[in-house]
């Protein structure tokens, strides 16, 4: 079953999503496995997971899956863990086995924030606010808390709608 939020980062390599089977008291562990099966035919080897607790880890262990597990529990933490994330992302890509998958529990702007943090790393944009505006184009929200995680020491008044619009 094809997740319902998720988007290529890098085609094929590097994806953000929410959690599969989805977050929260959403979640269900059929929709999880269904999920975690297409996003094995979509190459997806290893799963770096950005969510404050340890759900699915074990789970995508036992489907052979590659895990990393760099929790984002509050801004402050998530400022000096995001560039460990990362540094985990790019070392599974660096292996070269096949696509990693990246997730929090929500497409929210914890995963907007991951989703710039990669692709100021990879070199697919070129300052913050492209990174950002290019992770809105994927369908996350942008706001003050996804700013400030990626770099931004204080976002203007009324910066997150101006990236969102």
């Amino acid at each position: 079953m094809e997740p319902r939020t998720y988007a290529w980062v890098v085609p094929g390599r590097l994806a953000v999503a929410e959690r599969p089977g989805g977050g929260g008291r959403t979640h269900r562990r059929e929709r999880r496995e269904a999920e975690q099966d297409w996003w094995r035919g979509q190459g997806v080897w290893a799963v770096v997971s950005g969510m404050r607790s340890r759900h699915g880890l074990t789970e995508y262990a036992a489907d052979g899956l590659a895990v990393r597990w760099h929790p984002l529990r509050d801004p402050e933490q998530a400022r000096a863990e995001l560039p460990r994330l990362v540094d985990a992302v790019l070392d599974l890509l660096a292996r070269g086995d096949g696509a990693v998958l990246v997730h929090c529990d929500h497409p929210n702007e914890w995963l907007a924030a991951v989703d710039a943090a990669l692709r100021l790393r990879l070199g697919l944009a070129g300052d913050i606010e492209r990174a950002l505006i290019q992770a809105a184009g994927d369908g996350l929200p942008i706001g003050d808390l996804a700013i400030a995680l990626v770099g931004a020491e204080r976002p203007a008044p009324g910066a997150a709608a101006a990236l969102a619009a």
